[in-house]
């Protein structure tokens, strides 16, 4: 008996997912939101300006890192599905590897007892090195679950975008709560020796509280038995299989095109508050109110013009749109803070729309995938899409490090030459939009439809049904091997 809504042979047919579970999956996302969205806003500034390492070892610092985690989610995706357990393929990550992940953020923001530059740097690459592997452990696997719990084109836009408002929940809480706690605990007027200790109380509240919901999850959420009697290829098949996915690889494509240039908005914000429009703590998190909390509001728009048109549709929609707004940020004169205020509103609908469909789009994938090549490898998919990610990711904030001390940026200053905000500017507008605008033209050929999608899985369907009676009796001699279906089927 499967406690799965999905019946083990027939996807096509799955009830959908009551709103109870729906809930308790996207809550497992609040951690990974939290920790990763105060890292990608704040870790930057503090490494530069509370610890005091130059702004080109920061951006090393977190690029190596991240180049280490990409690798490390493919072995990791890898390892997750050919795992076989009496938990499943993805829950016991969960477990074990939630509590360790707690403990590594914690590490991230203490600050050791020496001002040597190449310690300090060292020092932190490494711990940004642990706490990767950490979240790779947990993350992939969490996000493998997606396909399983909700097999359906548009029961998988609808996941997602519960878990994506969770996400951005606490990727509000992730922005606004670290030094909202920083400043209650040192207080005011405090000393640089009295603020890192904050930093370091703040992460263990943060950081313990984060891994909470990653629990809720394993509890609730439940695999469908029959994934782990497929085969799960290995690493270079993987690759191998992936390269030859054309949807996929259009799929893939399209959430770089989207995350690299949000990750690059998260590493500037920031800066792009304090050092242009010259805001403090209570405007920055105004800010972070009105872009986090509209994005929120927004996703159930954003799921009904998906269920309305397409993915791909919603999404040229939503990036022209954020694309668009981005520009005007850029332009916007320093001295005007309302129109700041409202940009950031709108500039909320956009991130809602890059929140809700790239991960949406993905899932679509890895059936076709199992319909040609009879495997099931949600995690390796993911891993792939991680590592190219994090790969190019790396080097964007390594960049952005390099350009701010290029540019002249001067740590703990209350002025920054013409030069470094240009280029602060610049990283907040117009080369987020050129990603965007590539990313709406790489999804029109995307090739999976609703109707299509519906034809793959009836197929599947057909050809479980074949295995499992080939199980049940013997192949006779000449007889094709059970569960080929032809790609015509679904074309």
């Amino acid at each position: 008996m499967t406690h799965s809504s999905v019946d083990p042979v027939r996807v096509s047919a799955a009830h959908p997912l009551p709103v109870w579970k729906k809930i308790a999956y996207g809550a497992g996302d609040s951690g990974f939101s939290l920790t990763s969205t105060a890292l990608a806003l704040l870790y930057l500034d503090f490494l530069v300006n509370i610890v005091g390492l130059e702004p080109g070892l920061a951006g090393i610092s977190i690029g190596v890192g991240r180049i280490w985690d990409a690798f490390n989610d493919l072995f990791i995706g890898t390892l997750s599905d050919r795992t076989r357990s009496r938990w499943g393929r993805r829950r016991p990550y969960l477990l074990f590897g939630s509590l360790p992940l707690g403990l590594a953020f914690i590490l991230m923001w203490v600050v050791p007892a020496t001002n040597d530059q190449t310690l300090l740097a060292l020092y932190y690459t490494g711990i940004y090195i642990l706490f990767d592997t950490l979240f790779t452990l947990v993350n992939v696997p969490y996000i493998a679950l997606t396909p399983e719990l909700a097999p359906t084109y548009d029961e998988r836009t609808s996941l997602h975008s519960y878990r994506m408002a969770f996400s951005i929940v606490f990727g509000l809480v992730g922005a606004v709560a670290p030094l909202a706690l920083v400043d209650a605990i040192s207080g005011p007027g405090a000393s640089l020796a009295d603020r890192r200790s904050a930093y370091a109380v703040m992460a263990a509240i943060l950081g313990l509280f984060g891994i909470l919901p990653i629990y809720l999850t394993f509890v609730t959420a439940r695999e469908n038995p029959v994934f782990q009697d497929l085969p799960a290829p290995g690493l270079r098949d993987s690759f191998r299989i992936a390269a030859s996915n054309k949807a996929f690889l259009i799929a893939a494509g399209v959430y770089l095109l989207t995350w690299i240039p949000i990750d690059l908005i998260q590493f500037v914000l920031v800066f792009m508050i304090r050092d242009y429009f010259r805001l403090g703590g209570s405007e920055r998190d105004v800010i972070f109110a009105l872009l986090f909390g509209i994005a929120v509001l927004a996703l159930p728009l954003w799921v009904r013009v998906a269920e309305h048109w397409n993915k791909p549709r919603a999404y040229q929609v939503g990036m022209a749109f954020l694309a668009l707004v981005l520009i005007v940020l850029s332009l916007t004169p320093a001295d005007q803070i309302t129109v700041a205020f409202f940009i950031a509103a709108f500039a909320g609908v956009g991130i809602s729309a890059a929140h809700a469909i790239p991960l949406a789009i993905v899932p679509d994938t890895i059936e076709w995938d199992e319909l040609r090549s009879s495997n099931r490898q949600e995690a390796a998919y993911y891993s792939v899409i991680t590592l190219i990610q994090k790969l190019v990711s790396a080097g964007t904030i390594a960049l952005t490090g390099a350009l701010l001390a290029a540019t002249g940026y001067q740590q703990s200053a209350a002025n920054q030459p013409e030069s470094a905000i240009n280029a602060i500017r610049f990283l907040s507008g117009p080369l987020p939009a050129v990603f965007f605008v590539a990313g709406i033209v790489l999804v029109a050929f995307y090739p999976i439809s609703r109707e299509k999608h519906a034809r793959i899985l009836r197929a599947l369907d057909r050809k479980r049904a074949l295995r499992h009676r080939a199980h049940l009796q013997p192949r006779a001699e000449g007889q094709p091997e059970a569960g080929r279906v032809g790609e015509g089927e679904i074309a």
